[in-house]
């Protein structure tokens, strides 16, 4: 894939959050920023499905860290055109011609949950560049360790049999994107059905839901290409040189996630090199959307050490 950027191509709209970086390809990668405009720059990956908006529960603590978060949306997800994307080494590039475009030369990088295997791959690809690796909740490199660590059934059936399979996939994510935009209230319900209880307080938080809803909404609004390719990459092998991305690294990972497996992301932290793991007790999946102040700390530590 040429993933060289034209920066004479390059647009900026006024609105922060709806921005666009044309590659030498053709493709348009959509990104929003947050927090303050001078600060010290951070990457931040969306989770799956999920886009850029997810982000703007950062804007405060941001500003008031000094910390200009970027959040780039990936193929076929809200304002980026959708390639195929065959490994997760090629899912790392468009990363690393937008930190070009906009030279960046060292930045810290989050990522979440389905954001987290990318922030991984684009480690693996600039680890020169990274100041910190954050990783939050992540999905773990289910394939290479699913049959060495306890995962529920729910989890089992989701990353193991209907990640593998397009139809299931494409059913369940056509499913979850007409639900949202036409019964929301509806989809709201299940979601708070499949969560941990710490989670439910949480998301009927009337901030935590808009924010959910919008960034689901318009991660989905071109269509489910981006998720199917998120499930794709995920649950088939990595590929990527884990044992070898000695990138300081930060992984929280709530204990009673219902949503990606704990014991996946705790595997991959002890495959991580220079990986810090912060179990927090009782928590769920969806913990960060009132603590992004917590890791927001921890990345302008990073940045300005």
């Amino acid at each position: 894939m040429d993933s060289v950027v034209r920066t004479e191509e390059m647009t900026a709209a006024g609105d922060r959050h709806a921005r666009l970086l044309r590659l030498s390809d053709g493709r348009r990668v959509g990104y929003a920023e947050f927090g303050d405009v001078q600060g010290l720059p951070v990457f931040a990956m969306h989770g799956t499905p999920g886009s850029r908006y997810m982000f703007a529960l950062t804007d405060e603590a941001a500003r008031e860290r000094g910390l200009r978060i970027i959040a780039p949306e990936r193929p076929g997800y809200g304002l980026s055109d959708y390639c195929r994307q065959d490994a997760l080494a090629h899912a790392a590039e468009d990363l690393n011609a937008l930190a070009d475009a906009l030279v960046l030369d060292r930045f810290a990088l989050i990522g979440v949950s389905g954001g987290g295997p990318h922030a991984m791959a684009a480690a693996a690809l600039m680890s020169d560049r990274i100041a910190l690796l954050a990783l939050i909740s992540p999905v773990g490199p289910i394939a290479e360790c699913h049959r060495r660590i306890r995962m529920t059934l729910f989890h089992r059936l989701v990353f193991t049999r209907m990640g593998r399979s397009k139809r299931a996939c494409a059913s369940f994510f056509w499913s979850l994107r007409n639900l949202i935009r036409l019964a929301p209230g509806v989809a709201h319900a299940a979601l708070m059905r499949r969560v941990a209880p710490s989670d439910r307080a949480i998301l009927t938080r009337a901030d935590v839901r808009t924010n959910l809803r919008a960034a689901v909404s318009e991660g989905l609004r071109p269509g489910i290409k981006g998720a199917l390719q998120d499930l794709r990459l995920f649950c088939g092998p990595w590929d990527l040189p884990l044992a070898e991305i000695d990138v300081p690294t930060i992984m929280w990972q709530g204990s009673d996630d219902t949503i990606v497996p704990p014991q996946a992301a705790y595997h991959l932290a002890e495959t991580l090199p220079n990986c810090r793991l912060d179990i927090v007790q009782g928590a769920g999946h969806y913990w960060v959307f009132t603590q992004f102040a917590r890791v927001l700390d921890a990345v302008q530590t990073a940045l300005r050490g």
